[in-house]
């Protein structure tokens, strides 16, 4: 699953433009036109990862970055800014921005340089999710359910639902499951991956994996990141 990413823009145009092209590259996308919106957006939705314009009607990008590295240290920021003078430059890297980007811009640019920063920062996202009222920490390999109980699953039902979850729009074939839990079982075959599925949705719904007969299996549940 791709990130959520907050765009912080004052030019109306140029936001619902890139809202829109990164809508179609299937990011989620919330656009915040103010410093202070930006910092209500980021404490409210917890965007995992920030694109921020320097000069805003209410102060600057780097109050935000500020804002963003006091509350939550791990979230990715990168500027996109037409003020990217060499004393710019400095202060954005300096505040640990990830990139620094001129306007005006090449649109595949910006999709390529934001891929590699998320591949950069892979570990801080796809971790930590909500189905309904089911929290996924995926790193601990448990979920936790409304009354505080944590439920443990394996290494390979854990690597299963991470597989689903990382393309919910996709419908995974038994041969490409195989292929991602290889090792996580001595002999795996699909009975093994049927068995999986099973104990999931026990646990998070019937309603949260979806059959598709003969091909394979695909994530359709509400889900959130945390």
């Amino acid at each position: 699953m791709k990130p959520f990413l907050l765009i912080v823009e004052d030019d109306e145009s140029l936001g619902e433009t890139l809202k829109e092209r990164l809508l179609k590259e299937n990011y989620k996308v919330l656009l915040s036109k103010t410093v202070q919106d930006a910092k209500l957006a980021f404490v409210t939705h917890k965007p995992n990862l920030v694109i921020l314009d320097l000069r805003l009607p209410d102060g600057t990008g780097f109050s935000v970055a500020e804002f963003i590295k006091e509350k939550s240290p791990n979230t990715p920021f990168l500027f996109l800014t037409a003020q990217a003078g060499a004393q710019e430059r400095l202060k954005g890297f300096e505040l640990g921005a990830h990139e620094f980007i001129p306007k005006p811009f090449h649109l595949k640019e910006l999709l390529i340089r934001l891929e590699l920063v998320i591949q950069r920062s892979m570990q801080t996202f796809g971790k930590d999710w909500r189905c309904g009222e089911i929290e996924i920490h995926l790193d601990s390999y448990s979920l936790r359910t409304p009354t505080g109980e944590d439920i443990f699953l394996s290494k390979r039902d854990c690597a299963l639902l991470e597989l689903l979850l990382s393309q919910p729009d996709h419908v995974y074939s038994r041969d490409e499951i195989l292929d991602h839990i290889v090792g996580e079982d001595s002999f795996p075959t699909q009975r093994t991956i049927d068995n999986a599925i099973v104990r999931l949705r026990e646990h998070l719904g019937e309603s949260s994996i979806r059959n598709v007969r003969g091909v394979g299996y695909q994530w359709i549940g509400p889900i959130e990141a945390m």
